[in-house]
């Protein structure tokens, strides 16, 4: 099995990062020339048997459905390089952003149907699609930080046949997170403990559980209307991910942000299951091994993020509130309701909802070390 070093991921991630930086139109390919149509093939259309001929130039459509301007964007298209360069040219994938090739909420389906060939997206967008793997969206799950979840949430997916199974209908090229989502408020507040009594942008109803216990008031919102409903005193902050402080501006309208453990993201990265097994072994070999680069060069990106957001809300004058000990305890304290709520919704779906916690949380336990 071929595999590279993390130090020469890390080289390549950011040299190819680095150049992808200017944006590549509504869609970005991997190709810089086209292809003679003798020699090329939609990876969906082809026989693709083991022997094929070592020019062939299989094309993948890959949907991303948020904005060129974004961390993931940039990430894809430096993976769909990589893989470009490994196949000498025999993976040609082509990454369409914005919805190009149809809706966020539509991204699963139409891969597995086979209207598009690949996709990224949110695992908790469709609920009841992904429940198990959906156990690492829990609030205070106790990872260190969310590097600990990509390992978790693909040793999880490899050796926890339940889960393996609720992704039958894909194939998973990985499985990651990002930077834990931030507490954003409108008010100038010193601690995280001073939510009582806010109007907070919760992500679903276990954070609303979460929410309550902590005395603030949830509110169900949409990811991306942050901005207006809080400039508007609708909301007073509440939680939203790095991708819509940077993408929405949040920063120009809260006064101060909480960094630290809260809940992860959970994204994937997947092809067309008859996509996938149409092409030679070796490139999907290729695939599969590329997955070490994707993750490697997604801390990069998303580390990146981090600090730039950080950096941008200090120039507004926010006030960041960096984790302690005190406020970990905090935040943890009766996260067990939550928790708890999870499982008799697991249980009520025919799963064994606590076996499922106590899988996840001892591989979180395990790569915390």
């Amino acid at each position: 099995m071929k595999k590279i070093t993390k130090v020469l991921a890390l080289i390549v991630a950011i040299a190819l990062l680095a150049t992808l930086m200017v944006g590549c139109g509504s869609s970005s390919s991997s190709s810089t020339s086209s292809t003679d149509s003798s020699s090329s093939s939609s990876a969906s259309d082809s026989s693709a048997s083991s022997d094929a001929a070592d020019d062939t130039v299989y094309k993948i459509k890959f949907d991303y459905p948020n904005a060129e301007s974004s961390v993931g964007y940039r990430t894809l298209a430096a993976w769909a390089e990589y893989l470009y360069e490994e196949s000498d040219g025999r993976l040609d994938i082509t990454v369409y952003s914005g919805g190009a090739l149809g809706a966020l909420s539509d991204c699963v389906t139409n891969c597995e149907s086979g209207v598009t060939d690949g996709f990224w997206s949110g695992v908790t967008i469709y609920p009841g699609v992904f429940p198990i793997t959906e156990v690492f969206g829990l609030p205070m799950i106790g990872a260190n930080d969310y590097t600990v979840v990509n390992d978790a949430l693909n040793a999880m997916l490899e050796e926890y046949p339940e889960m393996s199974d609720e992704w039958s209908n894909l194939h998973v090229v990985a499985l990651h997170s990002s930077a834990g989502s931030p507490i954003l408020f409108a008010k100038n507040v010193s601690s995280v403990e001073e939510m009582a009594g806010l109007n907070l942008r919760i992500s679903n109803s276990y954070t609303t559980q979460w929410f309550q216990d902590k005395g603030a008031n949830p509110v169900s919102l949409g990811i991306n209307d942050g901005y207006e409903n809080i400039s508007k005193g609708v909301i007073d902050g509440g939680l939203f991910f790095f991708d819509q402080v940077e993408s929405s501006a949040l920063y120009e309208v809260i006064d101060a942000l909480y960094v630290g453990q809260t809940i992860y993201p959970l994204n994937m990265i997947c092809l067309n299951k008859d996509v996938y097994e149409s092409l030679p072994a070796d490139l999907q070999q290729m695939i599969d091994d590329s997955a070490e680069f994707y993750l490697e060069t997604s801390i990069e990106g998303y580390d990146q993020q981090q600090a730039d957001m950080i950096a941008k809300c200090e120039e507004y004058g926010v006030n960041i509130i960096y984790e302690t000990d005190e406020s970990i305890e905090w935040l943890s304290e009766d996260v067990e309701n939550a928790w708890n709520k999870w499982v008799e919704t697991m249980d009520g779906l025919g799963y064994d909802g606590q076996a499922i916690l106590d899988a996840a949380l001892s591989y979180i336990e395990q790569y915390n070390g």
